[in-house]
């Protein structure tokens, strides 16, 4: 295990990149946006967002920074270009959406049917239907192995603008941490629920507060806290991406500079929880359609055959009248 994040290209291919991240917690994928890109992105959302929404403090943000969320809405560049970038959303099929065998006690990976397309070809469980004592009928799932998550969708989405000198580092936290303790009967054999992503608005350095990142928490118990030997820092370049897992402790650095650190930040997580986000609210329908139709569907805009469906629309983009392939 290393102490270090192992850096890749954007050429780099995606089982290299996701083999690591499912070993350390945590990778970093240099240059894979244009920096001019990070720049229109700030734009779009100072544009389309209040000043005064960007003020804000919380128990995980000290007051002096800058956050704000519903980022698919104030920055159509950021739903298109970074949410939806086709490198990511590979990666994250191949995080997210492994066939789980299913067992008594434990839950396991198996290889993914060849073939698989993102997030739409995946095993489903085996159904049967038997009759009870009365002659009625009732649906029995008898799985052995299933896909983790029909597909997954967007958990939040923040801009995240660090300011010092005297800035401090944030707690160290867990993304599952909001799905506690529900994830925790799952454990500690339980199929990843979340992989996040962390965008360099600007250039990311020790001195503006580079995210903090514990390579191999991801697999410590819960009560064992980081050494300091054992904390590393995302210092990359403007329009890398930083990615972790769901169990991987993490945090922002403390900034002692006085230049602003923008970092965007969203999370992808499995169909089956809650976001953390509502993106219903966070993002307008009318901001919602004006989006490529990946964006929609990473928004919560699709369904599976028996979660989020609504009668008479097409399962893969509900905002558009179409034939229901619901049950």
């Amino acid at each position: 295990m290393t102490t270090t994040l192992t850096t890749f290209d954007a050429n780099d291919s995606v089982e290299d990149i996701a083999a690591t991240l499912k070993q350390d917690g945590g990778v970093i994928i240099r240059g894979l946006a244009p920096e001019r890109l990070m720049d229109d992105v700030y734009a779009e959302i100072e544009a389309n967002v209040a000043p005064a929404d960007f003020e804000s403090s919380t128990d995980l943000w000290p007051e002096g920074n800058k956050t704000i969320g519903g980022l698919a809405g104030a920055s159509p560049l950021f739903a298109d270009r970074l949410l939806a970038h086709p490198k990511l959303l590979d990666v994250a099929d191949a995080v997210l959406l492994p066939i789980v065998r299913m067992g008594s006690s434990t839950r396991r990976a198996a290889e993914e049917p060849e073939g698989k397309k993102r997030q739409k070809d995946f095993r489903e469980s085996t159904v049967s239907i038997a009759e009870n004592y009365g002659g009625s009928t009732q649906v029995i799932f008898s799985a052995t192995e299933s896909a983790n998550c029909n597909y997954y969708q967007v958990g939040a989405t923040l801009l995240l603008e660090l300011y010092g000198p005297e800035g401090e580092n944030q707690i160290f936290h867990r993304e599952n941490a909001n799905y506690q303790p529900f994830v925790e009967a799952l454990l500690p054999n339980m199929p990843e629920i979340i992989m996040s992503a962390m965008w360099a608005g600007t250039d990311f350095t020790i001195e503006n507060g580079a995210t903090r990142l514990v390579p191999g928490s991801h697999e410590w118990p819960e009560e064992r806290v980081a050494k300091e030997h054992e904390i590393t820092q995302a210092v990359m370049p403007k329009g890398s991406v930083l990615l972790w897992l769901s169990r991987s402790l993490h945090g922002a650095g403390a900034s002692t500079s006085s230049d602003g650190r923008v970092g965007y930040f969203h999370s992808y997580i499995v169909d089956w929880l809650r976001q953390e986000e509502n993106q219903y609210i966070a993002v307008s329908t009318e901001a919602a359609r004006r989006l490529s139709l990946p964006a929609r569907q990473l928004l919560g805009y699709r369904s599976s055959k028996s979660l989020g469906w609504v009668k008479g629309r097409d399962q893969e983009d509900l905002l558009a009248k179409g034939v229901s392939g619901n049950i």
